[in-house]
């Protein structure tokens, strides 16, 4: 199985994290946690799979393989392509990434760290992503502006909301399958739906318009094709608790998701530090160099 990481800096460079959803410092409170999830997230994948993959625009070539050394397999210099689309449309990355793919892969955010290998059977599976997501509350308040404002809605969306009566969604954290097919549609889909609705950007939260053109829209389709959905994890609540409980790794915990309030807290970031210190020490003094440096 093929790991794929994919960083588009441009959102990272918005000046402030005033939402949640905000990618400044990739989401993180202090910059030298945003470069050592990077790191440790590279070095974790890379202990447990032989192909691990980047795509990157020129920008995050200079910082994940010039300056930080990571050792990627394959790097494509590639997201340069959207540096015209709105700073907080930060999972077009994501989505360019899944696009090209043309073998099975799993798509992995930079803020998953990994303590043993997924299971065969999750590998293999058709479609995969982190977890499902239903009863979340700000999915509804965001669609309901994009109803009430956008030009353009796939009908994937309308029609497996009136189905269920609320959205259903995935956690992107984890992304991908070996139905490329599906994948290109749902790429095509989701650049279709940004696209046709450009000028209306502004009339809703554009930051939490990620999930819906990049989890809702997923499952959507997929629910409407019948094709299922392999989740690495169940039972995962409102508040993601226990997704970043560091003190359980290795033993007791073997999988690590910093989603977005986490990393608004900085005892997180110091126990990330923790990790990289004990398990990578000549990259964690590597990032505090550069940084006391101000290469980074």
């Amino acid at each position: 199985m093929k790991i794929i990481q994919s960083l588009w800096v441009k959102p990272n460079l918005k000046k402030a994290n005033l939402n949640i959803s905000d990618r400044n410092k990739g989401g993180w409170i202090d910059k030298k946690y945003n470069y050592m999830s990077w790191t440790l997230s590279c070095l974790q994948f890379k202990k447990y799979y032989d192909k691990v993959e980047l795509v990157t625009d020129t920008l995050g070539y200079d910082l994940l393989i010039n300056k930080l050394g990571l050792p990627y397999t394959k790097v494509d210099v590639c997201l340069d392509v959207l540096n015209d689309y709105h700073p907080d449309l930060w999972a077009l990355g994501k989505i360019y990434a899944y696009s090209m793919q043309n073998e099975p892969f799993i798509h992995a955010d930079g803020d998953i760290f990994i303590y043993k290998k997924f299971e065969d059977s999750f590998e293999k599976s058709s479609l995969i992503a982190q977890n499902i997501e239903q009863g979340f509350g700000y999915y509804d308040e965001v669609f309901k502006l994009i109803e009430d404002n956008f030009e353009y809605i796939p009908n994937f969306l309308k029609e497996s909301k009136i189905k269920n009566n609320e959205i259903v969604s995935v956690n992107a954290g984890l992304l991908g399958g070996s139905d490329l097919d599906f994948i290109k549609e749902y790429t095509t889909e989701a650049f279709k739906f940004v696209d046709s609705n450009t000028s209306k950007l502004e009339k809703v939260n554009i930051g939490m318009f990620n999930t819906i053109f990049e989890q809702f829209l997923f499952h959507s389709i997929a629910e409407k094709k019948g094709t299922g959905i392999s989740y690495y994890l169940s039972d995962v609540n409102h508040a993601f608790d226990g997704l970043a409980d560091f003190t359980a790794l290795p033993k007791k915990g073997t999988y690590i998701h910093t989603v977005g309030v986490y990393k608004r807290m900085r005892y997180i970031g110091d126990l990330l530090a923790h990790r990289l210190q004990t398990d990578y020490p000549e990259y964690y003094y590597k990032i505090l160099n550069l940084i006391r440096t101000n290469q980074i």
